[in-house]
């Protein structure tokens, strides 16, 4: 199939911008989470943070820092890897409700879903716009 006959290219060059900047994002997230987790969790929780929150938030900022790498490898072939758009749709999705859970059982304040939210939502929204067009979702 050729892409060019099924979306146009200003369309693609939308997709790969709005890939790259989710890959900038949740990157510099990852290496904040590996090398700041005493930081971040302090302007959030205040106080003492247990020695195992904090080594949980190191490991997961190591699995975000490769995950933003598929933003990349999708944005620079993504009608050949399509599979991993779908991954990052079912990852930020499954974030978006983890984050409005916690806000709504009082976790979690609004305030801070609102860092990540957007940035998940604009990423699943664009995949959808994207892959739909194709007419191959």
């Amino acid at each position: 199939m050729n892409m060019n006959h099924t979306i146009s290219n200003t369309f693609l060059i939308w997709f790969r911008i709005i890939f790259y900047f989710c890959a900038f994002y949740f990157f510099v997230m990852g290496v904040m989470l590996v090398l700041f987790p005493h930081l971040l969790v302090k302007n959030v929780a205040g106080g003492d943070i247990s020695p195992v929150i904090i080594g949980m938030l190191r490991g997961a900022g190591g699995a975000v820092i490769p995950y933003s790498f598929f933003y990349i490898l999708i944005a620079l072939k993504p009608m050949e890897r399509r599979w991993a758009a779908y991954i990052i749709a079912l990852a930020n999705g499954i974030a978006i409700f983890l984050d409005f859970k916690s806000v709504l059982i009082g976790e979690y304040k609004f305030i801070y879903a609102m860092f990540d939210v957007p940035i998940e939502m604009l990423s699943v929204l664009i995949i959808i716009l994207f892959y739909s067009r194709t007419h191959e979702l």
